[in-house]
Formats: structure tokens, C-alpha cells, sequence
């Protein structure tokens, strides 16, 4: 409602032209805009359609008369509101009452008094401007009590969003560090391994996804772990996720996480590797144990940054780099349908090669001091060197199991020490010359303790040995190779290499289940 006097409308409505003259002039005189209506019905009709900022109304009319009038004016909805001062001459209290029951908000008695009119007026358009500014106000009030509640549920969202976050990165910064013991600097010299740094050191600034391909042992997470520092992201976490340790059924709700309800037993909405790792680095280790459906999946994501949590519609959005790794020929997985070949082209955008710890032997000594001088710490033993006849017995193994290899036989010989030397008491395994001869087949796989047998050792090659060991242990198991008791688990292997071994040595079937009546050769 306006302020000025000029801007404000009244309505008078009486029959009587010379009280319509008195109002006209007096009020018009004030600054005031004034229409007129001679009875009821034509002031209904022109509050209708021009509704004014006040009304004076007469009680006695021909027709509707003032009490009626009154009635039907506060039954339309955009008049309920509008101040109705009666005009009257009728000094009965019950007529008052009769005026205010009908909706009036005030009276005055003729003959008009100039200053009692101007005066009521005044009192209720300054009422009814404030009731608009506090209904204008109050509507302004709510607005933002409904914004800012709706900012605050946002921000409690986020709130609660952040601390799901920080419990399950801490959940898994917890596992990390449960594990840190078998982790360590990446330690030698060698032209191998630093060929393999100079690589990491030349991608690690990029966000380009880099495929590690080594042997067992050969320190796969920790060339991950130097490719993050280096990078960008090192502010933000690193991320593991050990593809051959989930099962096929939950490697999905793994990797990208999983709202409540999603299957039996997800009681809670789950963040996922993937989004754990937003803004820094995953590491896929064994990547080549996904199955086939992840794998279409987590080429997706590699190519959109983008997956849907299982069971929500919902697509997330996320800026991740991956780095995978492998101790499979990955190509070769591609020929056999085993895994995709578009996603490996995805991963092997920049391959590093780890070299196993036979190609690096001149990184052996600085390894087990390195190793030594942790274990004195962690057992707190006074352990200072190792034996000379010790490293010429590491320094002449093949180390099948390279480094972790390596630094379980150093936690074993500390924890067996009593003194400030380190020694290794038992037999390791043939020398690292003679295995030397046949690695180009790959890694041969002669078990701590196991010679060649007696009588004729020249004439048996260690192809040989390990060939007639991993048939004895096939046979043990009946031609079981993965699972608990397989021929894998009692060679202390992975079950891939087995097969490989088994592949590259022609077992077949018929040598360790010969009742089959398969003939030699066949693939097992």
C-alpha cells in the first residue's frame, strides 16, 4: 500500500447527494481519490473491478442497505481486508453492533464532523498500510526461514556425505597401515631398476593411466605408490584395490560402491574405490582377475569418469587416475577372451616393466640391509650386519618369489638372531647361475629345499626338477590347482603362474591323472 495521500482511493457510497458533496470535498481537499456509488449494488460492482484503499459506507440505502452490503463485500476474497467505516445516524448500540457484527471496521455519526472524519480515515489506510508491510514481512520471513532451511538440509547432506566419507577412508587408511609392514622405499642401484624409475619419473607429472607389469614380489604397489607422490594428486589419497582378493560378486559394489537396499545385507549407503579416490589416484592391482561385466564397466569409467553405484540410477561423476598392475601377459589373456582388448589398450597407455630381482642381483646386498635395519627396529635387536657367507648364499639364490622373497627370508633369519649379525642357517635353493640358463622360458619354479636327485645329477636339467615337482603336487591334489590344498597353494604360487609353468613345461593331463586316458599333450 502506497504512502502518500495522493496515491490512496476511497470509496464512498451514499444516497445522499448532499453528504456525498461534503465528503467529496473534504477529502479530495486532503489529497485523497475519491469514486462514488448511490447504492449497494453499484459498489459491489465497482470493488470488483477497482478495488480502493478504504470504503465509506452508508447504512440506510435503498436496496442493500449498508449491513448487507458489508456482508457481501468481506465474502470476496480480495476485499476481505480492505478497512469499511460505516456512516450513520443511528446513535443505538445495537445498530454498532448490527455494523460491527457485518464486518466494519469503524463508524461515524452525522452530521460529519471535519476533523473526526479526516481522522478516522487517516487511523485505519495508516493501519492497514502496516498490516500489509508485516504481512509482506512475514511472507519475506518464511521465504528465508524456507531457504535457509533448505540451505542448512543441504549443508547437514554434505556434512553427513563428508563424514561417511572420512569413516570409510579411514576405515581403509586403517587396513593401509595394517598392512604398511610389508611395504618400504624402493631401494638399488641397478641399470634395471633405474631404467624403471627414469620411466616412472617421466609419467608421474601426467594424468596418463599406466600399466605395471612384473613378477611376483617385484614391488608392483610401491612403484604406484612413487608414481603418486610424483604426480599432481599427491595431496589427495591413493587408493588399492586388490582385484584377485573379492569375490566376483562384490568386486562391482568394490569399485564403485553401493546404496542401502542394494542387495541382502547392504544396510548402508557405501562409497565405493572409485569415489574414494576423486581428485587423486586408484591402484588396481591384479587387474587382470576382473571379470569380464567389471571389466566393461571400468572401461566406462576410465573413458566417461562417470558410474552409477549399484542399485542407484544416479551417475557420479569423478576425476580419478588409474594405475593398474599385472604378473600376467595381459596380450595373451586378450587372444584367450579372458579379458577385454579394448580395455587393455585403455590401461597399457604407458607400461612400466618391474625387473625381477634376477636381472638387478647387484641390488640384493643393499635389499637385506635395508630389510635388516627395519626388522632391528620393529624387534628391537641389536642387529648391525650380515654375515658375509649370508649374502653370498642371497646373492647366489634365483629368488622366485623376488623381493617379498627376499624380505621374508631377512624377517625370518632376524627374528631367529640373537646376536649383531644376521646369518641365514638353512639352504635356500639351487644358485642363481644355474637357474640363469633357463630363464628365457620364464620364471622356473624350484622350491626352497628340492635338489636334484641323486645318482646322475648332470643328466637332469632343473626344467626337469620343476616339471616332476609340480606333477608330484598335481598329483597330490588330484589336478586341483586354485583353491585351499591346491597344487598352487602347496607350491606357495599363483595359480596363473602355475598354469603358465605347467603350459611352458608340456603337463598335461595324462601325467598326473594318467587313469584319464588322455594323450600326452593335452592342455590341462
Amino acid at each position: 500500500m502506497s504512502s502518500s495521500a495522493g496515491q490512496r482511493s476511497i470509496l464512498v457510497v451514499d444516497d445522499t447527494a448532499a453528504n456525498i458533496g461534503f465528503l467529496l470535498d473534504t477529502l479530495s481537499k486532503a489529497g485523497y481519490r475519491v469514486r462514488v456509488a448511490p447504492d449497494g449494488e453499484s459498489a459491489l460492482e465497482q470493488l470488483q473491478y477497482s478495488p480502493p484503499d478504504l470504503v465509506l459506507l452508508d447504512v440506510m440505502m435503498p436496496g442493500l442497505d449498508g449491513f448487507e452490503t458489508c456482508r457481501r463485500l468481506r465474502q470476496l476474497p480480495k476485499l476481505e481486508k480492505i478497512p469499511v467505516i460505516f456512516m450513520t445516524a443511528l446513535s443505538d448500540a445495537q445498530d454498532k453492533v448490527r455494523a460491527f457484527a457485518a464486518g466494519a471496521d469503524d463508524y461515524v455519526t452525522k452530521p460529519f464532523q471535519y476533523e473526526e472524519v479526516l481522522a478516522r480515515v487517516r487511523l485505519h489506510l495508516t493501519r492497514r498500510e502496516l498490516e500489509c508491510k508485516l504481512a509482506y514481512l512475514n511472507r519475506d520471513l518464511e521465504a528465508r526461514v524456507v531457504a535457509r532451511t533448505a540451505e542448512l538440509k543441504s549443508a547437514l547432506e554434505e556434512v553427513e556425505a563428508l563424514k561417511s566419507r572420512l569413516q570409510q577412508e579411514n576405515r581403509y587408511l586403517k587396513q593401509e597401515i595394517s598392512e604398511a609392514g610389508n611395504l618400504g622405499e624402493i631401494v638399488g642401484s641397478s641399470p634395471a631398476l633405474q631404467a624403471a624409475l627414469r620411466k616412472v619419473a617421466a609419467v608421474a607429472p601426467t594424468d596418463s593411466t599406466v600399466l605395471i607389469h612384473g613378477e611376483t614380489g617385484t614391488g608392483k604397489e610401491l612403484f604406484a605408490r612413487a608414481l603418486h607422490a610424483q604426480s599432481a594428486r599427491r595431496d589427495k589419497p591413493m587408493i588399492k584395490l586388490n582385484c584377485s582378493a573379492i569375490s566376483a560378486g562384490l568386486v562391482e559394489s568394490e569399485l564403485f560402491g553401493h546404496v542401502k537396499g542394494a542387495f541382502t545385507g547392504a544396510t548402508e549407503r557405501r562409497m565405493g574405490r572409485f569415489e574414494l579416490a576423486d581428485g587423486g589416484t586408484l591402484f588396481l592391482d591384479e587387474v587382470s582377475e576382473l571379470p569380464l561385466e567389471t571389466q566393461a564397466k571400468l572401461l566406462r569409467v576410465l573413458q566417461e569418469q562417470e558410474f552409477e553405484p549399484v542399485g542407484s540410477s544416479k551417475t557420479l561423476k569423478v576425476d580419478v587416475r588409474v594405475i593398474a598392475a599385472t604378473n600376467r601377459e595381459l596380450i595373451s589373456d586378450v587372444g584367450s577372451g579372458r579379458f577385454r582388448s579394448d580395455l587393455y589398450y585403455r590401461l597399457n597407455v604407458f607400461p612400466v616393466d618391474l625387473p625381477s630381482l634376477r636381472e638387478r642381483p647387484e641390488d640384493i646386498a643393499s635389499l637385506a640391509t635395508h630389510f635388516m635395519q627395519r626388522m632391528a627396529r620393529k624387534l628391537r635387536k641389536p642387529l648391525e650386519s650380515i654375515a658375509p657367507a649370508t649374502l653370498s648364499k642371497l646373492n647366489a639364490y634365483s629368488w622366485p618369489g623376488n623381493i617379498r622373497d627376499l624380505q621374508n627370508t631377512i624377517e625370518r633369519a632376524a627374528v631367529l638372531s640373537s646376536g649383531a649379525v644376521l646369518s641365514v642357517d638353512w639352504e635356500l635353493g639351487p644358485p642363481a647361475a644355474a637357474v640363469g640358463a633357463k630363464e628365457s622360458g620364464g620364471t622356473p619354479l624350484i622350491p626352497s629345499g628340492v635338489s636334484a636327485p641323486a645318482g646322475e645329477p648332470e643328466a637332469q636339467s632343473l626344467e626337469a626338477i620343476e616339471r616332476e615337482h609340480i606333477i608330484a603336487m598335481l598329483r597330490k591334489t588330484r589336478g586341483v590347482v586354485e583353491g585351499a590344498n591346491g597344487a598352487a597353494q602347496l607350491l606357495d604360487m599363483n595359480p596363473s603362474t602355475v598354469r603358465f609353468r605347467m603350459k611352458k613345461l608340456g603337463i598335461s593331463k595324462f601325467d598326473y591323472l594318467p587313469d584319464t586316458g588322455m594323450r600326452s599333450g593335452t592342455s590341462p
